[in-house]
C-alpha cells in the first residue's frame, strides 16, 4: 500500500511546481525573489504548529551544527564532483547565467530557496518515496527532481550527487532543520564564489 502524502505537503509540491514553471518561462530576478518569499511565508502557515514545536534550543548545540557542517563538507566534495565529471570530463560547457547578483537574488537564494527546496526535495518527496520505496530509490527519485530543477545541464550530476548526500544526513538526523541550515550556507558558499568570478 502506497502512503498517503499529508495534505500540506501536497499543497507545497503544488506551489514549488508553479514556481518552477513561473521562472523557467520568466526567468527574471523577479520571478527568483518573490514567489520562493511567498512560498516560505505559505509554509509557515501551514505548518506553524510545527514551528512552534521545534526544538529551537538545539541549534545552540554541537548536535545540530555537526551533521549540518557534513551535510554542507560532503555536499561541496559531491557536487564538485560531479560538476568536473560533466564539465571536464565530458567537456560540457555550463549554460550561461541569467540574472545578475542583486542583493535580493542572493537574499532568496540564501534563504528563502533553501528553505523551500528543503521542504519539498528532502521532506515531502524523499520523505514520502522512503515510506513505501526504501533509502535508495526515495534518495535517487528526489535527488534526481531536484537536480533537474536547478535548470543547469552542466551540473545535473553534481547536484544529484548533493541530493543524495543531503538525503542521507536527513534519514541519519530526521531534522528537515538541519538540512535547512546547511543548504544556507552551502548557498551562501555558492554567492560566494559566483561573486568572485564575477
Amino acid at each position: 500500500m502506497i502512503a498517503r502524502l499529508d495534505w500540506r505537503l501536497l499543497s507545497l509540491l503544488g506551489a514549488a511546481a508553479a514556481i518552477l514553471l513561473l521562472q523557467l518561462l520568466w526567468p527574471t530576478a523577479a520571478s527568483a525573489i518573490w514567489p520562493p518569499l511567498g512560498f516560505v511565508l505559505f509554509a509557515c502557515a501551514l505548518f506553524r504548529k510545527e514551528l512552534k514545536q521545534y526544538d529551537w534550543a538545539a541549534l545552540k548545540t554541537a548536535r545540530f551544527w555537526e551533521p549540518a557542517f557534513f551535510a554542507v563538507t560532503q555536499g561541496i566534495m559531491a557536487q564538485a564532483a560531479g560538476i568536473v565529471i560533466v564539465q571536464y570530463g565530458l567537456r560540457i560547457p555550463p549554460p550561461p547565467t541569467v540574472l545578475s547578483l542583486s542583493l535580493g537574488v542572493v537574499i532568496s537564494s540564501v534563504l528563502f530557496s533553501a528553505i523551500l527546496e528543503e521542504l519539498i526535495y528532502r521532506k515531502a518527496l524523499y520523505g514520502w518515496f522512503s515510506k513505501f520505496a526504501g533509502f535508495w530509490p526515495a534518495a535517487a527519485g528526489s535527488s534526481a527532481l531536484f537536480a533537474l530543477a536547478h535548470h543547469n545541464y552542466s551540473a545535473y550530476l553534481g547536484y544529484f550527487l548533493l541530493g543524495l548526500v543531503w538525503c542521507r544526513t536527513y534519514r541519519r538526523t530526521g531534522d528537515i532543520g538541519v538540512l535547512i541550515a546547511a543548504h544556507m550556507i552551502f548557498n551562501a558558499v555558492a554567492m560566494i564564489v559566483i561573486a568572485a568570478r564575477g
